[in-house]
């Protein structure tokens, strides 16, 4: 029994307040094997986090780290990327998806971390929404870093980040989910 508990996991989601986020917390808190779930916003939830804790925090905030560290998370799903920031200020946009995730790399990493899982939503939009694109798309096919759209630039150099984040911390597992469009009727 005690072998079991030792197993289970310490999830950190970011993003809680919008759909996506709260959706991750609502299946992870159904999991045995998982012990405790912490999600993170600067906004208040509008969504049930079930048993889960929930703290107000800015993931550009330093005390990222120390929760990580304090906590003892070792699996972090990262969901607060925005990739539907046309009617947000590209200034603010790029803060909170670009340094925000710079910021939420660095409490990961590190003597003394316990995380071993970083999970990336991010966008099918990296691609690029050209004529010539192919039907079906590869995990490497070429990126749009040149997209007119602020939003696609910051989603690809997010993803440039947590690739550079995997090569120098190869003890953690990396997984980037490229989402398309979702539609859902309750987030704007």
């Amino acid at each position: 029994m005690m072998e079991r508990m030792a197993r289970k996991r310490r999830v950190l989601v970011t993003g809680v307040a919008r759909w996506w986020g709260a959706l991750v917390v609502q299946r992870l808190t159904e999991d045995p094997d998982v012990a405790d779930v912490i999600g993170i916003d600067i906004r208040e939830p509008r969504y049930d986090l079930g048993r889960a804790d929930y703290l107000k925090l800015d993931i550009r905030h330093s005390l990222i780290g120390k929760l990580v560290r304090a906590v003892g998370i070792d699996t972090v799903v990262h969901t607060l990327t925005r990739i539907d920031s046309f009617d947000m200020d590209p200034v603010r946009a790029h803060e909170m998806n670009v340094i925000g995730t710079l910021n939420l790399l660095a409490g990961c990493a590190g003597e003394g971390s316990p995380v071993r899982r970083f999970v990336l939503k991010s966008s099918g939009h990296v691609y690029g929404s050209r004529f010539d694109l192919p039907t079906g798309l590869r995990e490497d096919h070429r990126l749009d870093i040149n997209s007119r759209h602020q939003f696609v630039r910051d989603i690809v150099e997010v993803e440039s980040y947590v690739s550079d984040f995997a090569v120098r911390n190869p003890n953690i597992t990396i997984l980037a989910l490229r989402f398309s469009n979702s539609l859902n009727p309750d987030e704007p």
